[in-house]
């Protein structure tokens, strides 16, 4: 006898073209055309769960894993008189399941991804739609949504047969490698024969039950037994009880098996005790291997993949959560993991909206124009992914703006003076260069973000991008340094922002931090000072710190000085060209004396755009107090 569970196409198995959901949780209507890859972005409270979730209400067979009776807050509004509906439209179908469902059939015309009556015709595909509804009594009713079907039952059979796998986050990636009904172990030995191996096992159960028997400890209490068995008369004279082994199901008898890992010792350790990014790993590889193993190309929900991976394993996971596409099924994916994002295309990505219950809902292959498509092909490994998963993007850059607008925002939402980044959905990314901000926003724009674009203005390349930036309209803000020559980009922002007392300590921070002695800094800054008198650079040179050695100089000779040892090429004692110098040159600053006041304004008036609803296009202007 096969071990199998009506997985029984021997071909591909279907494709979802279309899902509409409607009332759902926390959507009130979406629709959406799935490609072979479809990863689905957005912030919290987006819906994106709820997409898997309903495909999984629909698609799962209900065999091995029950789904509970719908609840109030499963219908949108928690409003069950209007109930809820999934749809899905089929396609790809094998000619089993076609036979099956031939009086439901209907047509698709992927040109323009709409739905058709007659099944047949140039470049028409004959599809299936199906659909679950929740009902105002709370009832889940699975049927064909064709009209004349007049809700015929999409009965659990066939669902078998649409290959639906779903590894959610509160789901035990362990359990579909043990063999319960409609698990991955059970399909991935759907074509074996497994009666001799069976027979063994409940052949060794009953000669483990006779090992039992014989032992001493059991023969005393089972004669012992049996006495007051005969007392009973349960038992004749001179019979006994005894243990029996081998009386289970085939289904028993495989569910008492369980995959495990061997330790580097050899100690073998239960898949389940391993942690759930190897349990991951091993799901998804075993997906694979039952989809060449029986010719069936599974459709795949995957919700946060990246759980409990480091970013190497994400990369990996991401391969081959590919791979399954590319060997001819299907998967949808939730993540909120950059590294996973960037491992697939721009016609993967559905990115929904906060709290839009659907609106607002993009697929960047139908919203991005085709210029903007190859800017997105290459910057993938760039900015423009992180920048997907957030509301309103800003772009620096280089890492140490990044490190500077996090910790002069972070200092100012402590004070109350603007609200935190989270809350309104602002996040700061890297565009590596002002060379690369025009096409990041272009991008970023036609996604449906509202980009922020916060650049210097000290050379002809920058002041040719913010021009760019402005004629093409795709930043809501663009955020500038001072005009003034000398004060244009963030070091001389620093230079001449902040009292010297809070750059000398500041500075000091820097070069200490990086191991750098008085000596050294000292010679560092002897190096710049060319064109003082004689006297004063004697008494420089004779100061015992930073502070010191300002104080001995002309102030704004000194703030021109910091403005050259705070932008030094190469490594010297005081250059904050890396994250981590200029988040302790600004960390240093906020102590000493707060927010300066240029960089406080400036952020304080984006804070005010964007709680203003950052609608209107705007530029912020920075000025120094000095």
């Amino acid at each position: 006898m096969v071990v199998a569970l009506s997985w029984r196409c021997q071909h591909r198995i279907v494709r979802i073209r279309q899902v509409t959901i409607e009332r759902f949780r926390g959507l009130e209507y979406l629709r959406f055309a799935p490609g072979p890859c479809t990863v689905i972005l957005g912030p919290n409270n987006a819906s994106k769960s709820t997409v898997l979730d309903a495909l999984d209400l629909l698609l799962h067979p209900g065999l091995g894993r029950l789904r509970p009776a719908p609840e109030e807050a499963d219908y949108f509004l928690r409003d069950p008189v209007s109930g809820f509906e999934i749809e899905v439209v089929l396609g790809d179908l094998p000619d089993p399941f076609r036979a099956d469902v031939h009086q439901h059939l209907e047509g698709w015309r992927s040109a323009d991804a709409e739905l058709v009556p007659e099944p047949d015709g140039e470049g028409i595909e004959p599809v299936v739609r199906v659909r679950v509804r929740g009902t105002s009594d709370f009832d889940i009713l699975h049927e064909f949504a064709k009209p004349e079907s007049e809700s015929a039952r999409f009965n659990p059979a066939l669902r078998t047969q649409a290959g639906w796998i779903f590894d959610g986050r509160s789901r035990d990636p362990g359990r579909q490698l043990s063999f319960y009904q409609g698990g991955l172990l059970d399909r991935l030995f759907a074509n074996a024969d497994l009666d001799a191996a069976i027979e063994a096992l409940r052949g060794a159960l009953g000669d483990g039950a006779q090992a039992i028997n014989a032992d001493d400890s059991v023969e005393t209490v089972i004669t012992d037994l049996s006495t007051d068995l005969i007392t009973l008369g349960l038992l004749r004279d001179g019979e006994r009880a005894a243990f029996e082994g081998g009386a289970v199901s085939r289904r028993a008898l495989l569910q008492t098996l369980r995959l495990s890992l061997p330790t580097p010792e050899g100690i073998p350790i239960p898949l389940s005790r391993q942690g759930r990014g190897a349990q991951r790993l091993v799901l998804v590889a075993t997906l694979l291997r039952v989809a060449e193993a029986i010719g069936a190309k599974p459709i795949g929900g995957f919700e946060e993949p990246e759980e409990a991976l480091e970013p190497l394993r994400q990369g990996q996971l991401a391969e081959m959560l590919r791979a399954i596409a590319d060997q001819g099924g299907q998967i949808i994916v939730v993540t909120h993991s950059p590294d996973i994002a960037r491992c697939f295309e721009i016609d993967d990505f559905l990115l929904l909206q906060e709290r839009a219950a659907g609106e607002g809902a993009r697929q960047l292959f139908r919203v991005l124009s085709p210029p903007v498509r190859q800017t997105y092909e290459r910057s993938l490994d760039g900015a423009v992914v992180r920048g997907l998963f957030c509301r309103i993007p800003v772009l620096v850059e280089g890492p140490s703006d990044r490190a500077v607008f996090d910790t002069f925002w972070s200092a100012l939402a402590k004070a109350g003076h603007v609200l935190p980044r989270f809350r309104m959905g602002l996040d700061v990314v890297n565009a590596e260069g002002v060379a690369n901000m025009p096409m990041l926003a272009a991008v970023l724009h036609e996604a449906g973000k509202m980009p922020v674009a916060w650049v210097d203005q000290d050379t002809q390349e920058a002041l040719r991008e913010i021009n760019r930036l402005r004629q093409e309209r795709h930043c809501g803000a663009i955020l500038l340094h001072h005009h003034a020559a000398g004060r244009q980009n963030l070091e001389q922002a620093f230079a001449w922002g902040c009292s010297l007392e809070a750059l000398s300590r500041a500075m000091d921070a820097v070069a200490r931090d990086r191991g750098y002695t008085w000596d050294e800094q000292r010679n560092d800054l002897l190096s710049r000072c060319e064109g003082i008198d004689h006297a004063a650079r004697e008494r420089a040179k004779a100061a015992g710190c930073v502070s010191e050695f300002l104080g001995e100089l002309e102030e704004a000779f000194a703030r021109r000085l910091v403005a050259s040892a705070l932008s030094a090429k190469g490594v010297t004692p005081f250059d904050v060209k890396g994250a981590r110098q200029a988040r302790v040159l600004a960390e240093t600053i906020v102590e000493e004396q707060g927010v300066p006041d240029n960089f406080a304004r400036a952020f304080k008036e984006l804070d005010a755009w964007i709680r203003d609803g950052a609608t209107l296009t705007t530029e912020i202007a920075m000025t120094t107090g000095a």
